[in-house]
């Protein structure tokens, strides 16, 4: 009952869009290409402030998550839409509710709902939200969200809200939106297991993403919970280059020559993952990375 199903299809593979210092053009473009190459998905990631200085982030301006996701959507029509990952005190659960619910039915049920409770201290101070009870509040703001989508008049009674005799609507277009789980933690994958419907990893190596898919399965055999249907996903960093090299830093990429990126990915597919988000790197335009990995990597993955 505890342990995932065995994989039986090909990895999915999705591709993180230019979020970050891009213009509506190339956000645009890139949604529209990864749409009629095949890709499974297309990603945004979510920091409303960044340190100017002294972070382990540079000082970047990222398009807010669901915004760019409403503008994408529009220009697609099969194409799943996710968060990689929105995170969730940054925001009032009911407006994140609303807005997902919204894209998700302006969409026609192609969303994704990435989620975590953050990391970045500086960001919640600025905010003026609490840092310290970010995880008690992303457990109740899915549990939230989950009970407004599910129903007309929602009954819901926690520590930060408590809601009864009160309409929301639009609700997500089959009744709710699938939750992946983001975080590397042991409390992230808990969460995930205990209230989502997969989990969402970043930045880990093929050995350190089977621990976590071992931590999974162990979670959920304890808690006879039945892991069909969850979804395993992971999100690297890769890029072109002439030789094998770790990045390092804060993305922990890797830069090699497409055979040896071919066979990297292809390791995260042996050990149960279901779906990869390439977010590329290395400095080329979205462009030549997608022309290169089209030809070169992607006909190769398992």
């Amino acid at each position: 009952m505890g342990a995932l199903p065995g994989r039986n299809r090909a990895t999915k593979i999705g591709i993180h869009l230019p979020q970050i210092g891009a213009g509506t053009e190339q956000i645009a473009s890139a949604a529209r290409r990864a749409e009629a190459a095949g890709y499974d998905s297309i990603w945004v990631s979510d920091h409303l402030l960044v340190p100017e200085s002294g972070g382990r982030l540079p000082p970047l301006e990222i398009m807010e998550p669901v915004t760019t996701l409403a503008y994408v959507a529009a220009l697609t029509s099969r194409i799943k839409i996710a968060t990689s990952v929105i995170v969730v005190p940054y925001r009032n659960a009911i407006h994140l509710a609303k807005e997902l619910a919204t894209l998700d039915r302006l969409s026609s049920g192609r969303v994704v709902a990435g989620v975590a409770s953050g990391w970045l201290e500086a960001e919640f101070r600025a905010l003026g939200v609490s840092f310290e009870q970010r995880g008690a509040y992303t457990d109740e703001a899915i549990a939230l969200m989950r009970a407004t989508w599910s129903s007309p008049v929602p009954e819901f009674h926690g520590k930060f809200f408590d809601l009864s005799a009160m309409r929301f609507g639009p609700r997500p277009a089959a009744g709710t939106i699938p939750i992946w789980v983001g975080g590397i933690s042991k409390r992230a994958v808990r969460r995930a297991v205990e209230l989502g419907d997969g989990w969402h990893g970043t930045r880990m190596n093929p050995d350190q993403v089977a621990e976590r898919i071992g931590w999974i399965r162990e979670l959920a055999a304890r808690r006879g919970r039945s892991l069909d249907g969850f979804r395993i996903s992971h999100r690297v960093y890769v890029g072109f280059a002439s030789k094998w090299t770790d990045t390092g830093g804060y993305v922990e990429g890797i830069l090699a020559p497409p055979a040896e990126l071919a066979d990297y990915l292809n390791r995260f597919a042996g050990i149960g993952v279901d779906e990869i988000l390439i977010s590329p790197i290395g400095g080329e335009s979205l462009d030549k990375f997608l022309d290169r990995f089209d030809a070169a990597v992607r006909p190769h993955l398992a």
